[in-house]
């Protein structure tokens, strides 16, 4: 299938009218200046689906699922990008180019591709020969018969060994003839501030990270001392999108098929001690938070998933994230709990195949009842105000659910748990699902990641708003794009998690030289974060401002407000945790420092 360029694209696109495409699925009804319907890629009853003609674009208020025309037919024909392309040029009558129309710089672009997949197969049989051959890998192969691995899983894998020299793997690729610019763009060396290289990888187990197909596209590493920071993997490169991709899926997709439901561990050492106990059906998110591509990935092998992340907070957090990312999808989702302090592979180890099949997976937990256990955590339910805040917080968990007769049931579970009448929950309930009727068709573009505990801090609040108006005037060319956005990474301070890499796209955009082409960004991102995060901004109205470089100016200091919060909460902390008298006076200095900051800026 040949590589098309953008003008062909844009071609393609303009030839194809979204409200008739979407409208050959989805029931639409004129609203406005726009058209609803129930959406197609979540269960709904309130229409929270909108297309808009004028901007040719799509968004739900739901799910958070927008686009372009080729968005809405990737995702409901789940085709590739260049499939959807070539769908739509057929159905408006456009010919396809010849492989010869192929812009000189996508041919680049596929030789680059070919060049770098040759370079990683042979950086994994260096990193193997390594680690089998060399005297100097002996501590790595114990590092591996400890952890109870193989020989026939470490050969299946082609584990590795990256040598402790600094240059060790470069040296390798001088005499083999390997270019150095290949190497450094999949980031297994770094270039020096004078001239030169550096491995990236040194003294360290190596893992070859392998796409859908089972191709080669990065490698983590594993310390094999406390010098340098335990893991470290590849950095993203041409071939390696760690958003997009599910470590062991290409080994594992037969598995859970077999199985019916995958098990989403979060590092590649969890899903390989897995493997090598009997568990085949897992796969890793290399160590991220669950993105809706990894999820949208899973769906194309299985319907069900058993999270098993860590027995610590942040395995918790990103179990409650993965709960919302796995619905989005159209999975069915359930939690897996390990014992405290454990992640899957210390169990696994400790304690055996048995008690992770039949303790751990066997009596994993549904959403919602994983949802609720944590909510039971954070509210003293011996009090009546932390009753009141649970009882706010369990419906609004509850009100998500399509099914009435389960809505109620868990209504009368809570009652009962509380001792509270039944109809007082009932009555929450209820409350909630009309406020959620109301919100279906207006929802602001504030309402991007809902999560049990919804924050009412008046600071974030305003910077998520300040968020929201920046992107507005950077896409709209509003304001002086870059120098917003470069004052903003300054801060380094983001109200939205993933605003850190729309800013970074954006910024990396502009640096190219390219104009902001945000319906192309928001197809490039499909099924990810970033792309939705885009795909909201681009839907909602611009606002309307007299004087955009005030307004960019005061939303930068109202996030500036929270970087020093932020500062102040972390001086605070130390400050607690310290002991020297000396090291507390500078803390104190330096927390009142930042406390003359905070004040200055509010005045």
């Amino acid at each position: 299938m040949p590589v098309f360029t953008d003008e062909f694209i844009e071609r393609v696109r303009n030839a194809n009218d979204i409200v008739e495409i979407i409208g050959q699925e989805v029931q639409l009804k004129r609203s406005g200046q726009n058209y609803i319907g129930l959406c197609p890629f979540h269960s709904e009853k309130t229409p929270s689906f909108s297309v808009s003609p004028d901007k040719q674009m799509y968004y739900c208020f739901g799910c958070h699922a927008g686009g372009t025309v080729f968005n809405f037919v990737m995702e409901t024909a789940k085709i590739s990008f260049p499939e959807a392309v070539r769908t739509l040029a057929m159905r408006a009558n456009i010919p396809l180019p010849e492989d010869a129309s192929i812009s000189p710089a996508d041919r680049a672009r596929q030789k680059e591709r070919q060049l770098l997949l040759r370079v990683t197969h042979w950086a994994t049989d260096f990193f193997h020969s390594q680690l089998r051959r060399s005297p100097i890998a002996r501590d790595a192969r114990a590092y591996l018969e400890n952890r109870g691995l193989t020989p026939a899983l470490i050969e299946a894998m082609k584990l590795g060994f990256a040598l402790p020299d600094w240059s060790g793997l470069i040296k390798a690729a001088q005499r083999n003839q390997i270019p150095m610019p290949a190497l450094a763009k999949l980031g297994l060396i770094i270039p020096r501030k004078q001239h030169g290289y550096y491995d990236r990888f040194r003294n360290r187990v190596i893992i070859p990270i392998a796409d859908e197909r089972g191709r080669v596209v990065a490698f983590g590493g594993r310390a094999l001392d406390d010098s340098q920071p335990k893991y470290l993997n590849s950095p993203e490169n041409p071939l390696f999108n760690k958003g997009r991709l599910l470590f062991g899926l290409h080994r594992a997709n037969t598995a859970i098929n077999r199985a019916g439901v995958a098990v989403l561990v979060e590092g590649y050492m969890d899903c390989l001690s897995a493997w090598q106990h009997g568990v085949e059906h897992v796969v890793a998110s290399l160590g991220t938070a669950l993105t809706l591509s990894q999820a949208r990935l899973l769906k194309r092998y299985t319907n069900q998933v058993i999270l098993c992340y860590d027995a610590d907070s942040a395995g918790m957090r990103a179990a409650l994230r993965g709960i919302d990312v796995s619905v989005q999808a159209g999975l069915q989702v359930k939690v897996a709990s390990l014992p405290a302090g454990e992640d899957p592979d210390d169990c696994l180890r400790r304690r055996g195949l048995d008690f992770f099949i039949d303790e751990v997976l066997g009596k994993a937990k549904s959403a919602v009842d994983y949802q609720l256990d944590m909510l039971r955590r954070e509210y003293p339910l011996n009090e009546p105000e932390g009753k009141a805040r649970f009882v706010t917080a369990a419906v609004t968990v509850l009100s998500r659910l399509n099914n009435e007769v389960a809505k109620n049931a868990y209504a009368q579970q809570l009652a009962r748990e509380l001792q509270v009448p039944e109809q007082a929950v009932l009555a929450e309930l209820a409350k909630q699902s009309r406020m959620g009727d109301k919100d279906g068709n207006s929802r602001n573009t504030r309402d991007m990641s809902p999560t049990i505990e919804l924050d009412q801090d008046p600071v974030l609040q305003g910077c998520q708003i300040a968020e929201d108006k920046l992107l507005s005037l950077v896409i709209n060319n509003l304001v002086e794009a870059e120098e917003v956005l470069l004052a903003w990474q300054e801060l380094d301070v983001y109200a939205y998690p993933v605003d850190r890499q729309v800013v970074k796209l954006l910024l990396n955009e502009l640096q190219k030289g390219k104009t902001l082409d945000i319906r192309r960004l928001i197809e490039q991102f499909e099924g990810e974060e970033v792309g939705q995060r885009l795909a909201q901004i681009a839907w909602a109205e611009s606002f309307e401002l007299d004087n955009p470089v005030v307004v960019a100016g005061d939303c930068l200091g109202k996030l500036k407000q929270l970087a020093i919060r932020q500062a102040i909460s972390e001086a605070e902390k130390r400050l607690r945790n310290e002991k020297d008298a000396v090291q507390r006076k500078l803390l104190l200095q330096e927390l009142q420092l930042l406390l003359e900051k905070q004040k200055g800026l509010r005045h």
